[in-house]
């Protein structure tokens, strides 16, 4: 994915987003498309006037890349990272996000929701999808609750993170 830059223009995203193709899908404050020539992207597009959507899976995806790496002898949290779908590129204004595309899970596919954080909001079965091997990811991290997320006196001896 080398090929797009970290931060794009609204015009560069929107020359990317496969017009010819229906919506992949609506939530409640963004749509979802196709990418232009790729069946591994989706472009997320916010239809409000703050993306906070966007802007908080750009922020999320960011933060879990870090955890992955060893810096500074600090402890490497890599178990993050095959369990969200990936960020490639934001527009500078936070309306687009491209990320990797995920697969519908089938009527088969069961969410292990004991390996998901427990600050993630939506836990609704279409918040999530799957790769191609199989792997379920949460492709929809938006909604986030920041209280558990950044407060690790408030989480009980149960949680995972």
């Amino acid at each position: 994915m080398a090929e797009f830059m970290t931060l794009m223009t609204d015009a560069e995203f929107e020359a990317l987003i496969d017009r010819n193709s229906p919506s992949l899908g609506k939530g409640g404050s963004r749509l979802v498309h196709a990418a232009l020539g790729r069946d591994d992207l989706v472009i997320k597009e916010s239809l409000q006037p703050f993306p906070s959507g966007n802007f908080t899976e750009w922020t999320v995806w960011n933060a879990v890349e870090k955890m992955a790496e060893d810096i500074m002898g600090n402890q490497q949290n890599t178990d993050l990272l095959t369990l969200f779908a990936r960020c490639f590129s934001i527009s500078q204004n936070g309306r687009y996000l491209m990320m990797e595309r995920l697969l519908p899970l089938e009527p088969t596919d069961r969410v292990p929701m004991t390996k998901f954080p427990q600050w993630l909001t939506d836990k609704k079965p279409n918040a999530f999808g799957r790769t191609a091997e199989g792997q379920i990811k949460v492709l929809d991290y938006g909604l986030i609750n920041f209280y558990l997320a950044l407060n690790p006196k408030n989480r009980n001896g149960n949680s995972i993170y």
